[in-house]
């Protein structure tokens, strides 16, 4: 059974592990120092920003990633959100998770649209969105500069009716999701 938790501060070593990771930092836009300090910091903004929220990914009481909405429009309904998994002895599931937060944002939430930016080369994350009914709508070309060469990024957006219309199989997965 998967479990989203709130992000809470004794997870921020572990967050720190898997975002200095190479395998989840080498599709994130930027960096970041390996600080523990700084992770503190960050964490204190973003506990009182209600434009974002991040939660622990759990599988059998084991946290394995992480998943955040971010962006949070709620005049315009619509977010951006991110996830990765950090223990990769769980990346067979990793397909599995987005639906819930599908589910949470246009059942719970009331969002209209969910939109995602995918850097060049995760080829693996852009199937996933379109598998799960995103629509791919523009490429940002020589987007981002890092390891000192420019990236183009993918924008993907996910409506409310084409969700609730179209991805009924996906509709069971539910889960709890604390703001």
């Amino acid at each position: 059974m998967i479990i989203f938790r709130k992000l809470e501060e004794r997870d921020l070593t572990q967050v720190l592990e898997w975002r200095t990771s190479e395998h989840v930092t080498q599709y994130m836009y930027t960096d970041i120092e390996k600080d523990l300090a700084t992770q503190y910091v960050w964490f204190e903004k973003i506990s009182n920003d209600d434009t974002q929220y991040y939660w622990i990914i759990e599988v059998k009481g084991a946290p394995i990633g992480l998943i955040s909405l971010n962006q949070i429009d709620r005049k315009n309904k619509k977010a951006t959100f991110a996830y990765y998994i950090g223990d990769l002895s769980y990346s067979i599931i990793a397909g599995r998770i987005h639906p819930y937060l599908y589910n949470f944002v246009f059942f719970e939430l009331g969002l209209n649209k969910l939109y995602a930016e995918v850097m060049e080369g995760n080829d693996g994350m852009m199937k996933m969105h379109l598998h799960y009914g995103f629509t791919h709508i523009a490429t940002f070309k020589e987007h981002i500069y890092k390891y000192d060469k420019f990236y183009n990024v993918e924008y993907f957006e996910l409506m409310e009716d084409h969700w609730k219309d179209n991805c009924a199989k996906f509709h069971k997965f539910r889960a709890d999701f604390v703001l």
